[in-house]
C-alpha cells in the first residue's frame, strides 16, 4: 500500500465513498427521526381534539338532563308535573332514593332494570355528581344526573340511555384529519372498540394490541411506538376522555410503514446512491492515474536520468496538473545550475591542473638552473681541489675555500625556494607576518621598493584560508 495509486484509493477514494454513502443513509436516518417526532406529535393532538370532542358530546347530554333537572317540577317533586315533563323528554327516567322508576309511559322502559342502570343509581347516589356507567345488556350507556330539592338535597335522578350510534361519535371520530394508513378509534376502559372512522371496525378487540397496555395505564395523553408481528411498526397516540365514570380513550393509530413511505422510497434509491459514488470515486481514481500518478512516474524517471547525467532528459514536459509541471520547471533549473556549476567545477579543476604544471615546470627551471649547476660547479671544485691537494696546498685551500662559499650560496638558494614554496613563517606566526618578511625579502634581495600596508584589527586566518591566500 505504499505506490502513489494505493495511497491516492486509500486517502482519497475510499473516504470520499465512505463520506458519501455515510452522508446518503445519515439524510434517511434524520428524516425518519424528524418524520417520527412529527407524526407522533400529530396524532397527539388529533387524539386529544377527538377525546375532547367525545367529552362535548357527554357533557351536551349531561347538560339537557341538568336542565331538566332544574325545572319546577323537580324541585317541588311534583310528581304528575313530573310525569308530564318526562313525557316531552323523550326517554328519560326518573328514579327516587327507594328505587322506584317515573317515566312518561304508564310502564318503565326495559331498560331500567339494567344492572348497569342500577349501578349507576348507586354511582350517583354516592357521588352527587352526574356520572356515566356501561355497557348494559343491549350496548348501551347510562347517564345520570342528581335531582335536587329546594334545600339542595339530592332526594333522585335523572336517567338517560346512551348509545355510541346515537351520540355519532363514529362521526365524530371520521372528521379527525388523520393521515393515510391511520386509524381513529374509541375504546373503554377494557379495550373494546367503541367507535372508530370506519363502521366496520366497530366491535373489535384491540386487546392484543401490543401498545395498548401502555395507553390503557397512562392517565394523559401521549404516543407510544411500538412493533406488530402482522403489521410492523406502528405509533399509537391516545387522549382520556375527560368525563366522570367514564374510562374511555381516543386512540390514533398509524403505520409507520405507510407514514415512512417516502422516506423508504428515497431509500430505494441508496444503491443507485452508493454506485454513483463509486462511479465517481473511479472517475476521480481515473482522473488522479492519468493526471498525477504518471506525470509523476515520468518525472520520476527523467529524475534517474539526471542523476546519471543526462541534464537534457529533465526538459521535456510530462503533463498531467500545473503543480507537477512546476515541479519539472524547478528540476530543471535546478539541473540547469548543476550542469553549469559542473563545467564551472571542470574549469576551475583544469585551471588548477595547468597552475600545478606550471609551477612544476618553474620549479625544475629553478631546480636545474640555480641549484643543480651549482652542485656541478661544486662537484669541479672539489675535484679539482682534490687534484692540488699534494702539489699545490694553497691552492687547494682556496678552491676549498670557493667550494665553501659556493655550498653557503648554494644552501641559501635552497631554503629560498623553500620559503617561496611555503613560507616558515606562516606556519609560526601567521600571515601578516610572513607577508611581511616576504616584502622585506623583496626588497633586499630584488631591490625592490615595496610598501605593505595594514588597516583594522589585526588578527589570525584560518589555516586553510592562511595557505591559499
Amino acid at each position: 500500500m505504499r505506490g502513489l495509486k494505493a495511497q491516492i484509493v486509500l486517502w482519497t477514494i475510499l473516504p470520499l465513498t465512505l463520506v458519501l454513502i455515510g452522508v446518503a443513509f445519515t439524510g434517511v436516518y434524520s428524516h425518519e427521526r424528524a418524520m417520527r417526532a412529527l407524526v407522533q406529535e400529530r396524532d397527539r393532538a388529533l387524539a386529544q381534539v377527538g377525546a375532547s370532542g367525545v367529552r362535548d358530546r357527554l357533557q351536551e347530554q349531561a347538560a339537557v338532563l341538568q336542565t331538566l333537572a332544574r325545572q319546577e317540577a323537580f324541585v317541588h317533586g311534583d310528581s304528575q308535573a313530573q310525569r308530564d315533563l318526562l313525557a316531552g323528554a323523550g326517554d328519560v327516567a326518573f328514579v327516587d332514593r327507594q328505587g322506584a322508576w317515573l317515566t312518561g309511559g304508564e310502564e318503565a322502559p326495559p331498560w331500567t332494570r339494567d344492572e348497569q342502570a342500577a349501578a349507576l343509581v348507586q354511582t350517583v347516589w354516592a357521588d352527587q355528581t352526574a356520572a356515566l356507567v356501561g355497557p348494559g345488556a343491549e350496548g348501551l350507556y347510562f347517564l345520570g344526573v342528581p335531582v335536587r330539592d329546594q334545600e339542595g338535597a339530592v332526594y333522585g335522578l335523572l336517567v338517560a340511555p346512551l348509545s355510541v350510534e346515537g351520540l355519532g361519535l363514529g362521526d365524530l371520530l371520521a372528521q379527525l384529519r388523520i393521515g393515510e394508513g391511520s386509524r381513529a378509534y374509541l375504546v373503554d376502559g377494557a379495550g373494546r372498540v367503541l367507535a372508530c372512522a370506519s363502521a366496520d371496525e366497530a366491535g373489535c378487540d384491540l386487546s392484543s394490541h401490543p401498545c395498548l397496555e401502555t395507553a390503557l395505564q397512562d392517565g394523559g395523553a401521549g404516543v407510544v411506538f411500538c412493533r406488530s408481528p402482522a403489521e410492523g411498526r406502528k405509533t399509537l397516540a391516545y387522549a382520556p376522555v375527560q368525563f366522570d365514570g367514564v374510562g374511555w380513550r381516543v386512540l390514533i393509530e398509524a403505520s409507520w410503514n405507510q407514514v415512512i413511505g417516502p422516506v423508504l422510497r428515497y431509500s430505494q434509491f441508496m444503491p443507485l446512491v452508493a454506485a454513483l459514488a463509486v462511479i465517481v470515486s473511479l472517475l476521480t481514481l481515473y482522473y488522479g492515474v492519468r493526471a498525477i500518478a504518471r506525470p509523476l512516474q515520468k518525472l520520476g524517471a527523467q529524475a534517474e536520468r539526471v542523476a546519471w547525467g543526462d541534464f537534457e532528459a529533465i526538459g521535456a514536459p510530462v503533463g498531467g496538473v500545473a503543480e507537477i509541471e512546476d515541479l519539472r520547471r524547478t528540476l530543471d533549473h535546478m539541473a540547469r545550475r548543476i550542469q553549469s556549476y559542473q563545467r564551472g567545477m571542470h574549469d576551475y579543476i583544469a585551471a588548477m591542473t595547468q597552475g600545478q604544471e606550471e609551477e612544476r615546470k618553474r620549479l625544475a627551471r629553478e631546480l636545474h638552473d640555480d641549484t643543480v649547476q651549482s652542485l656541478i660547479a661544486l662537484n669541479q671544485q672539489v675535484e679539482m681541489a682534490h687534484k692540488r691537494l699534494t702539489a699545490d696546498p694553497a691552492g687547494a685551500a682556496e678552491r676549498l675555500a670557493r667550494v665553501q662559499a659556493m655550498l653557503t650560496e648554494t644552501i641559501e638558494g635552497v631554503r629560498r625556494f623553500s620559503r617561496d614554496l611555503r613560507p616558515i613563517y606562516l606556519e609560526d606566526l601567521g600571515f601578516l607576518p610572513a607577508l611581511e618578511m616576504l616584502v622585506r625579502e623583496a626588497d633586499r634581495r630584488e631591490g625592490l621598493s615595496v610598501r605593505l600596508t595594514v588597516s583594522g584589527p589585526v588578527r589570525r586566518l584560518p589555516p586553510d584560508l592562511e595557505l591559499t591566500a
